[in-house]
């Protein structure tokens, strides 16, 4: 097991990725929205606008990407609990305040550089290359924009691209960044370490004094389960399906009816390949044969797979009658042919024999009463509880609900854990007395249910449950004793004891483990020693407590990580490529929020709140 805690230098990548989010997030503000604005407009940034529909479209494009992720359509409460209006509000308001800069340096783009962008667009291009007028309209269409709208559209967007490539042009990281992240996350320790084990077993009985002690100290350890006592009327299909039957003649006629579920031939799994000539089928059939190659090799070499020559599960009477009674005289899988077919000489091989299924009516006539009396049960049930559900809007308790239905009548004493969950769910949900619905199970179980005593949590005597406080005393005093003789030997180790010797005149076994790196486990030290574990000089100690005990390690050697190794150059590769375009992305986020810092914007949320409530 501890073998398995080793870490690996692949971790890297690991943090690295953590790293990029947290840089990522760096410059996304807008965080004071203000209200305001025209009844279509959502947002203002200077003098350009975030429309109701752009807003719209954005929802909706992030929401199907979420769908699509992670399969779940978020609901209006959910897009808000979670942020995501808010999200798309901030990046709708930065690209407006590139707009907007833009706009006021006079920046814009030429039909040409629109025309090319538009006729790039999948979809919209004609066998010539040129742009389909028909698909486009669609396209439009489906979009509810118009040429014009569309164009504007994309001469803004382009011109936004045009300006962010300015801004960040030339803008990298130092050199020196990825060497130095890539040292520290790279940086390995090596340590030796032992458990010092906790020995329950080793304890004897401390005496009823102790314990009652140790009883009362951990009281919550041992206190019973609130309890609820109930008194129950409840049906389900099985109770009244365990009562029906049927006349042999009726279920003689589902047996013929589905005859085929209990009757089928044998049946086999087979490949079949056909060939142009008797004289190719029986060449391939000597090869097969002499042990050259199988069927399936065969049809390899004419560029086919096993699924093309598949017949699957075939019966006899598939078969062409020149073949049937040999492939079927196989007792085990095997070759044989070639046999004349339609399809030319045919070679066939079985892989696999199903026997044939025979079910008289009396091997199956329980099952088929079963059936029937289940589908019939089920129906008889919701009537019975349609009929239940009149009683208890009159008042009706359990007692009556027995008497004057098919429902049965029961007790019981409930923990909230007990089962079926509905009805221990149901138990605790009510109050002493209430009258209630009646709940059911997805497999059509009826409660109605009256809480007759609530028992609360209590803590049982001593007499009643002393070997569960014994074993419990001995565990923790186990731990204590193990924690307490960690800390002596962590005391001799920093007075100039190994943990070596230390191990050896103890008998504790001693492990080792290399390459340990900032995001990797270390033996069984937990996440917040192995990170003090960067924080130790060479031959320092540190402990840690363990379920099993206390576990102690030592420093005993430091790896800085090779930037000039390949591993060193592929991470340089990725920080360098990454890193930079977030970082790229984080200056025009500054940028963008400075502009709008600048010129002023407005947001009008009972819009944008009106849009996500009414986005399906």
């Amino acid at each position: 097991m501890l073998s398995s805690m080793r870490s690996k230098k692949s971790g890297i990548f690991g943090w690295i990725i953590i790293i990029l989010l947290i840089i990522g997030l760096g410059a996304f503000g807008f965080t004071d929205l203000l209200q305001g604005g025209s009844s279509n407009r959502v947002a203002r940034v200077g003098d350009a606008e975030v429309t109701a529909q752009e807003y719209s479209v954005a929802l909706q494009n992030r929401l199907g990407t979420i769908q699509q992720q992670f399969g779940v359509r978020l609901d209006p409460l959910l897009v808000q609990s979670q942020g995501v209006d808010r999200q798309i509000t901030s990046e709708l308001l930065r690209t407006a305040a590139l707009e907007d800069e833009a706009s006021r340096l006079g920046l814009s783009m030429p039909d040409n550089v629109v025309a090319r962008e538009i006729a790039s667009t999948p979809g919209l291009r004609n066998a010539d290359g040129e742009v389909d007028i028909a698909a486009y309209e669609f396209f439009l269409g489906q979009r509810g924009l118009t040429p014009a709208s569309y164009e504007a559209l994309m001469r803004d967007q382009i011109t936004v691209g045009t300006l962010s490539a300015a801004l960040t042009s030339g803008a990298q990281l130092p050199p020196t960044y990825a060497h130095t992240t890539m040292r520290y996350l790279g940086e390995e320790r090596s340590i030796d370490w032992v458990i010092v084990p906790a020995d329950p077993l080793a304890l004897d009985d401390p005496g009823d004094a102790v314990l009652e002690q140790h009883l009362e100290a951990f009281a919550e350890r041992f206190e019973t389960d609130e309890q609820r006592v109930v008194t129950y009327a409840t049906l389900s299909p099985a109770m009244i399906a365990d009562t029906l039957d049927y006349e042999d003649d009726f279920l003689r006629g589902l047996f013929e009816d589905n005859i085929e579920d209990y009757q089928t031939p044998e049946r086999r799994i087979l490949d079949r390949l056909s060939f142009g000539t008797p004289e190719l089928a029986e060449e391939a059939k000597a090869r097969i044969d002499a042990g050259e190659i199988t069927l399936v090799g065969l049809a390899e070499e004419r560029g086919l797979s096993q699924n093309d020559i598949s017949l699957g599960l075939t019966e006899q009477s598939e078969l062409p009658s020149s073949a049937r009674d040999a492939v079927f005289a196989l007792d085990g899988p095997g070759t044989v042919g070639p046999f004349d077919t339609d399809l030319g000489p045919a070679i066939y091989t079985v892989n696999a024999i199903l026997p044939a299924l025979s079910q008289g009516f009396e091997d199956v006539r329980e099952e088929l009463r079963a059936a029937e009396a289940l589908a019939e049960a089920q129906q008889l049930v919701l009537d019975e509880a349609t009929n239940a559900e009149i009683l208890i809007a009159g008042g009706a308790q359990p007692e009556d609900i027995a008497a004057e239905t098919s429902y049965e009548l029961e007790t019981a004493t409930l923990t909230l854990s007990d089962r079926p969950a509905v009805l221990a769910n149901e138990a605790f949900a009510s109050e002493l007395g209430e009258d209630r619905d009646q709940v059911e199970t997805d497999a059509l179980e009826f409660f109605h249910v009256r809480v007759d005593e609530i028992i609360p949590p209590a803590l049982p005597a001593l007499a009643d449950i002393r070997d569960e406080v014994l074993q419990d005393w001995r565990d923790s005093e186990a731990l204590t004793i193990a924690r307490t003789q960690a800390d002596a030997l962590i005391a001799e180790i920093e007075e100039g004891i190994t943990l070596s010797a230390l191990a050896e005149r103890d008998g504790l076994v001693l492990q080792s483990d290399d390459g340990i790196t900032r995001d990797g486990t270390a033996g069984l030290l937990p996440e917040e020693s192995r990170d003090a574990l960067f924080e130790l000089e060479i031959g320092s100690p540190i402990k840690a407590d363990d379920e099993a005990g206390a576990v102690i390690a030592v420093l005993t050697a430091i790896t800085e990580f090779d930037v000039d190794s390949d591993e060193g150059r592929d991470l340089q590769t990725i920080l360098d490529a990454q890193v930079g375009a977030d970082y790229q992305q984080d200056l025009v986020g500054y940028f963008s929020n400075a502009i709008a810092e600048e010129q002023g914007f407005t947001v009008n949320q009972q819009l944008i709140d009106y849009i996500v409530q009414n986005t399906r």
